[in-house]
């Protein structure tokens, strides 16, 4: 119902409060369409339909109560046409009709626009459309609909505002305080445009009835606008605060009023949810809500997780909602809170406070890990892991297709990089936070440690052989010997490529390869020199551990040791010269990018298999920089992707990926999981792995010679059961791998054959837009929202894309963190879709990066989209300052 509806409304229910009964006539029938939608609550309503006995039957029952009954009588004809028929209830009660006395009692259509549309449209406009109403130039629905959306109102309000919708002009006001929204223009003294046109034209009481009447404020008159701004800006969020809230009020709560109508209340709900939504007035609505969530006293209130969980007025709710969560998660893992936690990333404090954004997605990432333990760990108690079938059980539960064990370790991976990036000073963290991380990592060492002792015990059961699974030294011959000659391929070597992590590359790869993850068994130990020489031709039918130097092994293929990298090259290149009569073409990784240099690119041209080795994750987790590592981990993924497509660009036909080992990567060690070595004669001795002949036996740890594992040696392999390690000196207290456990033994073999890019160059068809979520990047965490409108009539496909700031040398000093929606944790890139109200737009997306560490404080940067597949830039960069105070 509009305005004059509403006033109608009013008058008759007041009619009623006093008289028990109203008869209204209504011989014009203006208001016929809205008759039986304005009765009072408890309230009979009952209509004239052409037979005055009909109607007399339909409330006798009412009128013969011991008590007069709360009655409105609607009559669409004229009084006298009744001939008397209703004189008994025009007695008992009274009549409203066109030109009844006293005024409160009549009508008219003109009276009641009158004294509804006056106080909000002033004199001169309410003379006018009196005027238009008695010519019948006007209806109720026309009043109703015009005053609703503005259009009646010619006041000065309406011409200071540019509207006189009342949403419109509150919306206006709240966030026009000079200083609050650079949006808003300001007179040359500094003083906001709105509030000196309010001064200079006296408007000042127009615009509080306006405000009054439409969200039942009870704004005074009197203030200076500043103090009534901040009035309405109470009244709207602390009303859109007790709607949303569930169950009991907080005690501090009880004396705040809501208003009575629906109507009011709905404006006011309205009214904070637009202001939310507008990304242009963010910024207003977060100082004016900061500024009354501590009048409130709420950043020290107390809420349960459902009281909240349909509010987002003050970030202090937020947070409150953030510690509710962590705290249910530790109690008791749900997917339920999983998804609130991934939900709230996409709501208004995430877009608004990028550390708010990445605290959701730390919170999604622990609870999933929980999850994830909590599943395996049942699966684990319900099955018999010591039997010899126990081992192939848990491998293929490992890498099953749909949800792998394998997860485990993906979302541990997660958890510790957004952990080791998360900025604890930007916001209020709770304990809770600390006890959901720690929780997470205590239970992923308990679970996984309980997951790699099961399947090594059941793996020595089995013998240490697992029926049709794949060989780490048969992938040479039987993944890329048979296309050699035929097609073009290139050979990735990637040391400590763990298998959950080449999954999760996989997952981003689909659109643009034909592609195959299979896992394989590594050779043991599994350590770089050992698992590098078994992918060389001939390690499938010899393959013998030697050691080489003092603590070092070795791997002898057919009379030759081999133990390095450039024996590794030489190796492959004399055996392919003497198969094929060929020469391969041998880089690292980082050769590749950003772009390869023209040797880099006629060499990969010219050959038939091209060796790539990337050694990045082991060299940087054997240094001990554990942050760096973390890092590496991720970033690492990303080049991967960006180097596979490099090769295809240069004709590769097929890549054949695959990994020397795993490893572990959790919390420092302690001195509870750190145990004895056997001694003896040692020829190799890591955190996770001995290799020698002689020593102590200990339940500790599995002893085994490494004939048992199908090669030729003299030595025997010590490994821990679970996740313990050796005392050894010096090397990392984190990063591990030589033993058996699943992470560090099942390695990822991935082909990948490139696809025609059908469709690359249509995102050009995309107008783009970036918008900063503040004006300057102050603190590590920034955000931006991806905007996107179809420019030709041709069907929207939103594009992968990228968001990188780069500094004044063109070099990249962001990583992407978290995003509302469509964030690849492997790579970083954002998969944009098409918004639900509109096919030829992209859904708005607000990303969040995190500046480098290493990087200036202070300079003019620039923010730049990316298609993630191509590399293309989608749109002029958006140049911006950066000055982040520590």
């Amino acid at each position: 119902m509009g305005i004059v509806t509403d006033y109608l409304q009013t008058q008759i229910a007041r009619q009623i409060d006093d008289n028990g009964i109203v008869v209204w006539y209504d011989p014009e029938k203006h208001y016929a369409q809205v008759a039986d939608q304005i009765t009072p609550p408890n309230t009979h309503f009952v209509q004239y339909k052409n037979s005055f006995f009909a109607l007399r039957q339909e409330i006798d029952h009412l009128l013969n109560d011991l008590h007069p009954p709360r009655l409105l009588v609607y009559v669409p004809i004229e009084p006298t046409a009744t001939k008397n028929a209703l004189i008994e209830l025009e007695s008992a009660g009274i009549i409203m009709k066109p030109g009844q006395q006293p005024p409160q009692r009549n009508t008219r259509l003109s009276v009641i626009a009158r004294n509804a549309l006056k106080p909000i449209v002033g004199e001169e406009t309410v003379e006018t459309i009196t005027k238009q109403i008695e010519a019948g130039q006007l209806t109720l629905t026309d009043l109703d609909t015009w005053s609703e959306d503005g259009g009646i109102t010619n006041g000065v309000v309406s011409v200071i505002f540019g509207t006189g919708n009342p949403q419109d002009v509150a919306l206006a006001f709240l966030s026009s305080d000079r200083a609050k929204a650079s949006s808003i223009p300001e007179t040359h003294d500094g003083v906001d445009r709105y509030d000196a046109e309010l001064t200079r034209r006296e408007a000042v009481p127009e615009l509080i009835q306006l405000l009054n009447n439409t969200f039942e404020t009870n704004l005074p008159s009197g203030e200076p606008l500043n103090a009534l701004r901040t009035r309405l800006s109470r009244h709207i969020l602390t009303t859109d605060l007790l709607c949303g809230l569930q169950g009991n009020i907080p005690e501090q709560l009880h004396s705040i009023k809501v208003p009575p109508r629906t109507a009011a209340r709905d404006a006011c709900l309205s009214l904070a949810k637009t202001w939310r939504l507008r990304r242009d007035l963010g910024e207003s609505y977060v100082i004016q809500s900061n500024h009354i969530q501590n009048e409130l006293g709420l950043t020290t209130t107390h809420f349960q997780l459902e009281q909240i969980l349909q509010v987002e007025t003050f970030v202090a709710i937020e947070t409150a909602l953030q510690h509710c969560v962590e705290i249910a998660l530790v109690t008791k893992p749900t997917t339920e809170l999983v998804q609130i936690a991934h939900d709230r990333q996409a709501h208004f404090w995430s877009e608004q406070l990028p550390d708010i954004q990445a605290h959701w997605a730390l919170i999604a990432v622990a609870g999933h890990l929980l999850l994830e333990a909590k599943r395996i760990e049942s699966s684990l108690k319900n099955s018999s892991q010591n039997s010899a079938s126990g081992a192939k059980a848990i491998f293929d539960a490992y890498i099953h297709l749909d949800q792998p064990w394998c997860l485990l370790d993906t979302y541990h991976r997660h958890l510790e990089r957004r952990w080791h990036d998360f900025d604890t000073s930007l916001h209020d963290c709770r304990d809770s936070l600390d006890q959901l991380v720690n929780s997470a990592r205590n239970r992923y060492m308990k679970v996984g440690g309980d997951m790699t002792e099961a399947f090594v015990r059941s793996y020595q059961q089995a013998k240490f052989h697992l029926p049709g699974v794949l060989l780490q030294r048969e992938i040479f011959e039987r993944k890329v010997k048979p296309d050699l000659g035929d097609k073009k391929i290139a050979y990735i070597w990637v040391d400590a490529l763990r298998y959950e992590m080449a999954r999760e590359l996989v997952q981003t790869l689909k659109p643009d390869y034909d592609l195959e993850i299979q896992a394989a068994i590594a050779t043991v130990p599994t350590i770089t020199e050992i698992g590098m020489a078994a992918l060389l031709p001939g390690a499938d039918t010899s393959a013998e551990i030697v050691q080489v130097a003092p603590s070092k092994l070795g791997l002898k293929i057919n009379h030759t040791i081999i133990k390095d990298r450039e024996g590794r090259i030489k190796f492959l290149q004399a055996s392919l010269q003497a198969t094929t009569g060929q020469s391969i073409f041998s880089a690292k990784l980082h050769d590749l990018l950003p772009k390869p240099k023209k040797k880099i690119q006629d060499g990969i041209q010219d050959a038939k298999l091209i060796l790539i080795t990337s050694q990045e994750i082991d060299d940087i987790g054997e240094k001990d920089h554990t942050r760096l590592a973390r890092l590496t981990m991720d970033s690492i993924l990303h080049e991967l992707k960006r180097g596979f497509q490099v090769l295809a660009n240069l004709g590769v036909e097929t890549i054949v990926v695959a990994a020397d080992h795993g490893h572990l990567f959790g919390e420092e060690l302690t001195e509870g999981m750190k145990i004895n070595a056997p001694g003896g004669e040692t020829a190799d001795l890591h955190r996770r792995v001995w290799v020698g002949k002689g020593g102590t036996a200990s339940s500790d740890y599995l002893r085994a010679s490494l004939s048992e594992f199908g090669l030729t040696s003299e030595f025997e392999l010590v490994t821990p059961w679970n996740f313990a390690c050796f005392k050894v000196q010096g090397g990392g207290d984190a990063y591990f791998h030589g033993g058996l456990s699943p992470q560090e033994l099942i390695i990822p073999v991935v082909t990948l054959q490139p696809k025609q890019l059908a469709g690359v160059g249509i995102t050009s068809e995309i107008n783009w837009t970036l918008t900063p979520g503040s004006q300057k990047i102050s603190t590590r965490f920034f955000s931006v929202q991806i905007k996107g409108t179809a420019s030709s009539l041709f069907e929207l496909i939103p594009p992968k894309v990228r968001l990188e700031i780069r500094s004044p040398k063109k070099t990249v000093i962001s990583r992407p963190i978290s995003a509302s929606y469509g964030f690849e944790d492997a790579t970083g890139d954002i998969q944009l879709q098409i918004a639900e109200e509109n096919p030829q737009a992209v859904e708005p997306d607000t990303v969040t990066l995190m500046i480098m560490d290493s990087e200036p404080l202070k300079a003019t940067v620039s923010i730049h989209l990316l298609d993630a597949v191509t590399g293309v830039e989608l749109s002029r960069p958006v140049k911006i300052e950066m000055a982040i105070t520590l």
